[in-house]
């Protein structure tokens, strides 16, 4: 997006009516956010996306009710230790991306599974003036979409079709608009951009395989065979090689992206589900619900042992979802099963602490400054802040943990729905 647009959006009407059909009302200086000293004073955004939860849901990508209260992002400004706004977004947002501009100005975009859309917003900051969140633009995608994963090159949107076997390609600034699909393999769910924004891999869970598309004309560069039910990938920083995580066979298959052939395979653990690239020490964090591990694997191709897990780390029960400190000092492993986060120094590759969380926590993000982790717990419907001066959750005066509590939406005058987190992501 351009910057001449978003500085339009910076002026947009800040969400402050009743959400049409619930009755939320948006307030956008809030829930004051806990903050360590000194205080950054870099624009952060972290965002956490909110619906209300199927009890049995049909489809294993979708935890959310296709029917019921509206979804929600919710903007939280990690610097300036407040809630910007709560803006309605479509049904089952389950990814969210956060592009940071100009050190004062984000752009929010999320996928909404159920909905078969793409909900995008701004949120602006101006110094001596309110945070000025625009209203929501939603895409329409084709019928029975289930969008589940997006990434955005030079201003085109890439965003996984996981109901059509499709890409679909979005363009047009602010709203965006579908241009064109890309036919791909079976039920893609994941999808990694290098960073050199020339490529996207699309991970088919259902084909066993890698679709390899070219910004520069949206054509299919190659597909690639991996291993069985590929769901997650991380490119290396260099751009060079993408690790594609393989729940269904135990492995990471990492994809030689000059040749588009797979390089070598990686055995892991039971069940892997997630990655993360820590770009300071050229590793890959894979986490393994199936045997409550964390896979750490070398990816510095200058290393007398490149390419290899040169650790296995126990952690929590059910891993879910890991983050890597931008300083390089440690990892956070958000562990759904024993509503904790892992602590591991990334000197050593120990667990050094382990840390109480909400019930549930899904996702985990850190920011940029390296000052806060952010969880998102599922089942307590709230959202842990860790502060890793100390590593520990933020506390009030009384040592009692301060989480943020999610959007609660009025199903009628004397009732509330709290909605349950299910993704956070942060820019900046």
């Amino acid at each position: 997006m351009k910057f001449s647009r978003l500085a339009a959006l910076a002026g947009a009407v800040i969400v402050c009516a009743l959400i049409s059909g619930c009755g939320d009302i948006f307030r956008p200086v809030a829930t004051p956010l806990p903050q360590p000293s000194p205080d950054p004073q870099n624009f952060r955004l972290a965002v956490v996306t909110a619906c209300q939860l199927d009890p049995n849901p049909p489809d294993p990508d979708n935890p959310c009710s296709t029917t019921g209260v509206t979804s929600q992002a919710m903007d939280m400004n990690v610097s300036g230790d407040s809630i910007d706004g709560v803006v309605p977004v479509g049904g089952s947002p389950v990814f969210a991306l956060v592009q940071n501009f100009a050190g004062f100005s984000a752009t929010i975009t999320t996928t909404d599974f159920s909905s078969d859309t793409v909900t995008q917003h701004s949120d602006a900051h101006s110094p001596g003036a309110a945070p000025a969140v625009s209203s929501a633009a939603t895409v329409g995608l084709p019928s029975g979409a289930k969008p589940i994963s997006i990434v955005s090159a030079n201003g085109t949107f890439y965003v996984a079709e996981s109901g059509r076997n499709a890409v679909g390609v979005l363009g047009g600034g602010f709203p965006l608009s579908l241009t064109t699909e890309i036919h791909v393999g079976q039920t893609p769910v994941n999808l990694a951009l290098l960073p050199n924004s020339k490529e996207v891999y699309v991970l088919n869970k259902g084909s066993n395989d890698v679709t390899v598309i070219s910004t520069a004309d949206n054509s299919v560069l190659a597909t690639v065979p991996v291993g069985t039910t590929p769901v997650w990938a991380v490119p290396s920083a260099d751009s060079s090689r993408v690790f594609v995580v393989n729940q269904g066979s135990g492995d990471v298959s990492v994809i030689d992206a000059t040749s588009h052939t797979v390089k070598a395979t990686l055995t892991v653990g039971s069940s892997p589900n997630y990655a993360v690239l820590d770009a300071k020490n050229q590793r890959v964090l894979v986490t393994n619900s199936g045997s409550n591990t964390l896979s750490v694997i070398n990816g510095d191709p200058t290393s007398p042992n490149p390419l290899s897990v040169i650790k296995t780390i126990t952690v929590g029960t059910t891993p879910r979802s890991v983050t890597a400190l931008a300083d390089g000092t440690r990892i956070y492993v958000a562990n759904t099963g024993s509503n904790s986060v892992s602590v591991i120094s990334s000197v050593n590759l120990t667990v050094t602490k382990t840390i109480p969380v909400g019930t549930s926590p899904v996702s985990i993000a850190s920011d940029g400054d390296s000052a806060k982790v952010f969880t998102a717990n599922r089942d307590s419907q709230d959202v842990s802040v860790i502060l890793t001066s100390s590593d520990s959750e933020a506390t009030d005066a009384s040592g009692n943990p301060t989480r943020i509590p999610t959007p609660c939406v009025q199903t009628s005058p004397s009732a509330c729905q709290r909605l349950s987190p299910i993704f956070v992501a942060i820019g900046g």
